[in-house]
């Protein structure tokens, strides 16, 4: 997250927006630099059958929608918010100059955007492995190691929703439930209160 006082010296609004609205819409061309204040994001499409394929989910002091802006290219996905939520929003050569001016912010950016692409490499592999265990184990992996630095067998809370979890795998919410069930049945996790722990 941009600390508010770097931001103080640049141009930018606070928008706040209601549940399941959109902060842009695939296709379109990037015009802004978002960070959260509160709430969360989700940035998904859906494909020609109608499935929704989840690229990210953003919550409280994260940004999205860098790589696009970055590169003048147009958004691959929407964004939507999944309750209401608070959003910085910095024009882009606004943002553009922030960076320039601001070696450490732009050395933290390149970490963020460097660890997406690591969990988009690690989701690729478990996606292609044909197993609809192992892709979900890659994301279970990736968010115990990675966002959560938890080693503990059943440590760390998977803090998001079967349908989520399908988006972010490529797989349908009916093989997510039911690998899911298997993965607890084998002792690979555990279900608390509706709630997977890993």
């Amino acid at each position: 997250m941009i600390n508010q006082e770097i931001l103080k010296h640049y141009n930018f609004k606070i928008i706040d927006y209601n549940k399941e609205e959109y902060v842009f819409e695939k296709g379109a061309l990037p015009r802004y630099y978002f960070q959260i204040i509160s709430g969360g994001i989700k940035m998904s499409y859906y494909n020609e059958k109608g499935n929704e394929f989840i690229q990210g989910i953003f919550g409280k002091d994260k940004s999205f929608g860098e790589p696009p802006l970055l590169a003048n290219l147009t958004y691959p996905a929407n964004a939507i918010t999944l309750r209401k939520t608070s959003i910085i929003k910095i024009p882009k050569e606004d943002f553009e100059r922030l960076l320039l001016e601001n070696q450490e912010v732009h050395i933290n950016l390149t970490k963020k955007l460097s660890k997406r692409l690591y969990f988009k490499a690690v989701m690729a592999n478990g996606i292609t492995s044909n197993s609809a265990e192992e892709a979900i184990l890659s994301l279970f992996d990736y968010i115990k190691t990675n966002v959560h630095n938890k080693s503990a067998p059943f440590s760390c809370k998977i803090d998001l929703t079967r349908k989520n979890i399908a988006g972010l795998t490529g797989l349908t919410t009916e093989t997510t439930i039911r690998k899911i069930k298997e993965m607890e049945a084998n002792k690979r996790l555990k279900i608390i209160d509706s709630k997977v722990y890993y």
